[in-house]
């Protein structure tokens, strides 16, 4: 999947969002269908802008492949 990207937020910011997002719905048991909603709520209150990309909250959601 292609990395995000945005003019006013560092590529390491988006990392930190999707490692702490993936902590988030693992250790509070968050139903998958909440995911997006709730992705798209971490990146309002991170970045301060009322329009979030979508791709960019499919890039937080997407699965980690398991090894």
């Amino acid at each position: 999947m292609r990395n995000p990207s945005n003019d006013n937020t560092p590529y390491f910011e988006f990392e930190a969002m999707r490692e702490a997002f993936n902590r988030w719905v693992v250790e509070d048991k968050v139903p998958e269908d909440q995911w997006r909603p709730r992705a798209t709520n971490l990146v309002r209150i991170v970045t301060g802008d009322e329009y979030v990309d979508p791709n960019l909250v499919e890039w937080i959601i997407h699965k980690k492949p398991q090894r």
